[in-house]
């Protein structure tokens, strides 16, 4: 009888804590897209695409799926400290922009993005 009650108790801790944990995810998102959403403000995701466009130049898909992974386990290897340096050097990249580079790498990231959900079609999948 006793696993029994655990496993209630736990089955109703769990529906009582998905409105919370819902709340946090960041809206519009699937489950378990876009783990690094609400890292990271929009600006310094822009400068972040602005680099893996030019890394990934001339790589075959596969390749690019490598660096993206790689590069996602580097900042998550990060320490607090780190990653607000990391986090920091983005902003000071994004600042020094002139308003016509923003605006283009802006139109060049929401031109990506609507390829990307383009292609995924209407599964409903983000790719951001």
């Amino acid at each position: 009888m006793f696993p029994f009650k655990f496993a209630f108790a736990a089955c109703a801790a769990l529906l009582l804590a998905s409105p919370v944990l819902a709340a946090d995810a960041p809206a519009g998102a699937p489950p378990g897209h876009g783990m690094m959403r609400g890292m990271f403000t929009p600006e310094e995701r822009m400068m972040l695409m602005s680099d893996a466009f030019t890394a990934m130049a001339g790589m075959t898909d596969e390749q690019r799926h490598a660096y993206r992974q790689q590069q996602r386990d580097r900042i998550m290897a990060m320490s607090d400290e780190d990653r607000a340096k990391f986090k920091a050097d983005l902003d000071a990249r994004w600042n020094a922009l002139p308003a016509d580079q923003k605006a283009a790498l802006q139109a060049k990231v929401q031109a990506f993005i609507a390829a990307r959900r383009a292609a995924m079609g209407s599964g409903g999948a983000s790719a951001q």
